[in-house]
């Protein structure tokens, strides 16, 4: 994974491990394309940040991060 790639995902990160955002997303696309969903999943694991997979209203596959678990309710 290239530097710049990994700060991005460092970046979102901190900030909702943070608090600075209570729960954010992005594109899984975007995500794809700056080092791929492993390479988020490992460091979401070692920051205790919790995500989850959203599909929105138009199709758009999005991952959603917060530092409290998610909790399907139905």
């Amino acid at each position: 994974m290239r530097d710049k790639d990994r700060e991005w995902i460092e970046h979102w990160l901190e900030q909702v491990a943070s608090g600075a955002l209570a729960m954010s997303q992005r594109a899984l696309t975007a995500i794809e394309a700056r080092g791929g969903i492993d390479a988020l999943v490992d460091a979401a694991k070692h920051r205790g940040v919790h995500l989850v997979e959203l599909t929105d209203d138009r199709g758009k596959r999005l991952i959603a991060a917060s530092k409290h678990p998610f909790r399907t309710l139905c």
